[in-house]
């Protein structure tokens, strides 16, 4: 059953304070690309151990342990087994992209790679908006979790809306 409009709202305040905890205390949050997941549920304050997927998951999943009385399905299309990875990401939502001229809301990913057959990296809005107002938090090997624009990159390949967000 989709959810209310209210409920579509609840869920990406959540997403949002995730993931602006993520970025406050990305001092205790690591880089490595394991599965499965063994953070999902751990707080940002504690520190954890994910990739750029994971994190994302970790994010839906935070808002799904915060709402009682609606369920907000994973991202990754593996009902948070810790199993989800930027391909998941891509095949569970690829029939909601989102043109990159219209407005973003919080919880879209953007997927990056060579090919849609070869996802290399995702975001996640956090703050939604058009694509010069809006605020995507990264997380790689390079930093993270930070705060980042989306940029027209050569390897940017879509935005997806969750299922659950749509």
């Amino acid at each position: 059953m989709a959810l209310t409009s209210d409920q579509r709202k609840q869920a990406r305040t959540i997403i949002a304070n995730y993931l602006t905890k993520s970025e406050t205390h990305k001092g205790k949050i690591r880089y490595s690309q394991f599965r499965p997941l063994t953070s999902l549920g751990d707080p940002p304050e504690k520190g954890f151990t994910t990739d750029c997927s994971g994190l994302v998951i970790s994010a839906f999943y935070w808002a799904n342990l915060f709402t009682k009385k609606f369920k907000i399905k994973d991202p990754g299309g593996y009902g948070y087994s810790g199993w989800g990875y930027t391909g998941s990401i891509l095949s569970t939502n690829k029939s909601r992209r989102v043109a990159l001229n219209k407005k973003f809301f919080i919880g879209d990913m953007a997927l990056y790679g060579p090919s849609m057959g070869h996802t290399t990296h995702v975001t996640i809005c956090r703050r939604g908006g058009g694509m010069m107002d809006s605020l995507w938090t990264s997380h790689g090997s390079e930093a993270g979790p930070y705060a980042t624009r989306l940029r027209y990159r050569r390897d940017l390949l879509c935005v997806v809306r969750a299922e659950s967000l749509a």
